[in-house]
């Protein structure tokens, strides 16, 4: 019986000692995992909604102070040939978050709030935040959405840990009412309805959010709902309430009452990000944060006319020119970066998730290939990216840069122009003998990257052959509004 005793206790003894070694060790792996997913740098992405190529002061805006984004710009790398995927706001936020040409998920246009079955699908596209929670991030997105409306389409369902703001693609910033003029503000991914100017409640959540989440790795996309329509500044009154709907007013507002919202609207914007910057100050966290910021797509019309928003840029948002696409992008991190520089190779929306993945050591290993290139090399070591032609389509109408050459192709002809010497596409080459072969090639390239990469209805357009769009959303506004009108007279807003 003691021979049996010794025996067993000498068999516990090995067990407990085995064991006791594999548990350290499973503890060490466990802590050097741990150690490493807190090295992983922060994300913060900042999207601007229809800010033009000079709507900061440091990329030559006119009478317009950013003097927190300067900031940026002087200490991080200005992307001076930064491009938006689209010249409208929901295909540029499908590229962002997918790495990938926004035809490859059937999108050409935007997403419309009253169309339920639409939206961009994150079973079966790669998303920007699901790879970064499956890698150890907390996920946030504050602002603007306009991927889909349905629950299958919203933030939770793409991988964001926490959601404030709207669904839409634009709401006012007094009442939060969306172009169904429904109230459309969310908070912690449920409905509500916050008092308080839009631009500045996304600040506040912006800074919550960091302040808890500061301790291990997170991602923050603050999609911005300035300087998108309605004109509004922080003590300007509602233009959507509940028995008066206008889409925008920017059109009925004199130059000075224009530039005045337009001014409120980008010091509220860059004021938040002074405070984001403060922040990660106060956690000693900004030389682990990787901040971008940029833009949807070119200035409205009206912002180039009153204030010229996109600078000497020919065009504005919706066309197809360098003032609907071109954007002013800026990229900081603080001790990783070579700052004060510029950069001037052509780079695209859609550059940007494979570029987060590259710095933050994250393999993707999904099915579907990205589109987009990292930009890694280029803005830690100051590498030249490879060439490679580049696409945009909106509806019917294609475009393609190679090299310096951008050749335009919609219902009116094509139009071709060198960048290089014409940065503002006043003299078009496309009538010119020399210039026939290579519009005949860019045109046969143009078409094999449309068969190749568009899906669905992107897939089906017939270049320069336009079909009519209909808004789907349909309402009788003279009956909603009661027959009221919104007038600017003597100095002030009239509705009657």
């Amino acid at each position: 019986m003691n021979k049996i005793l010794v025996n067993a206790s000498f068999l516990l003894a090995f067990i407990l000692v085995t064991f006791g070694v594999k548990a350290e060790n499973y503890q060490q792996t466990k802590q050097q995992a741990k150690q490493q997913l807190k090295q992983k740098p922060n994300i913060i992405v900042i999207l601007a909604d229809d800010l033009g190529y000079a709507g900061l002061s440091s990329f030559g805006g006119q009478g317009i102070a950013t003097p927190e984004l300067d900031k940026l710009a002087e200490q991080g790398i200005k992307l001076t040939n930064f491009y938006a995927n689209s010249t409208v706001c929901s295909p540029t936020r499908t590229a962002l978050l997918s790495g990938r040409y926004q035809q490859r998920v059937g999108l050409d246009h935007i997403y419309f709030h009253c169309e339920a079955d639409k939206g961009f699908d994150a079973q079966t596209n790669p998303t920007m935040a699901k790879i970064l929670k499956n890698a150890g991030y907390t996920t946030g997105i504050f602002g603007k959405w306009h991927l889909g409306a349905s629950e299958k389409f919203q933030p939770k369902a793409h991988g964001f840990d926490e959601f404030t703001g709207f669904l839409d693609g634009n709401i006012d910033f007094i009442s939060k009412h969306n172009t169904e003029s429904d109230v459309d503000w969310y908070k912690h991914h449920q409905p509500n309805n916050d008092k308080g100017y839009v631009t500045e409640l996304l600040n506040d959540a912006v800074v919550e959010f960091i302040d808890k989440a500061h301790d291990k790795p997170f991602f923050v996309y603050f999609s911005q709902a300035a300087v998108h329509v309605p004109m509004q500044g922080p003590n300007d009154a509602p233009l959507r309430t509940d028995d008066f709907y206008t889409y925008k007013v920017d059109n009925k507002l004199p130059k000075a009452e224009y530039m005045r919202r337009y001014a409120d609207m980008l010091t509220s914007m860059d004021q938040g990000v002074g405070r984001i910057m403060a922040t990660l100050k106060k956690h000693n966290i900004e030389d682990n944060t990787l901040v971008i910021f940029t833009s949807d797509n070119g200035g409205e019309p009206m912002g180039v006319k009153h204030g010229k928003v996109n600078g000497d840029l020919r065009g504005h948002k919706v066309t197809m020119y360098e003032g609907g696409l071109k954007v002013p992008t800026l990229v900081y991190w603080q001790g990783k970066l070579i700052g004060g520089r510029e950069e001037t190779q052509p780079m695209l929306t859609m550059d940007l998730l494979p570029t987060i993945l590259d710095v933050a050591n994250i393999d993707y290993s999904g099915k579907q290939t990205f589109d987009g290139v990292s930009l890694a090399n280029l803005l830690l070591k100051g590498e030249k990216l490879a060439q490679r032609d580049l696409f945009w389509m909106h509806r019917e109408r294609l475009v393609m840069r190679r090299g310096d050459m951008k050749l335009i192709r919609t219902k009116a002809g094509n139009e071709l122009f060198n960048l290089a010497n014409d940065p503002n596409e006043k003299n078009n080459l496309a009538k010119l003998s020399q210039y026939q072969a290579l519009i005949a090639t860019m045109t046969k390239a143009g078409d094999n990257w449309q068969k190749e990469t568009a899906i669905g209805v992107p897939g089906e357009r017939i270049i320069g052959k336009p079909v009519k769009a209909n808004w789907p959303c349909k309402r009788n506004l003279r009956q909603f509004n009661g027959g009221k009108k919104y007038y600017w007279q003597d100095g002030e807003a009239v509705i009657k």
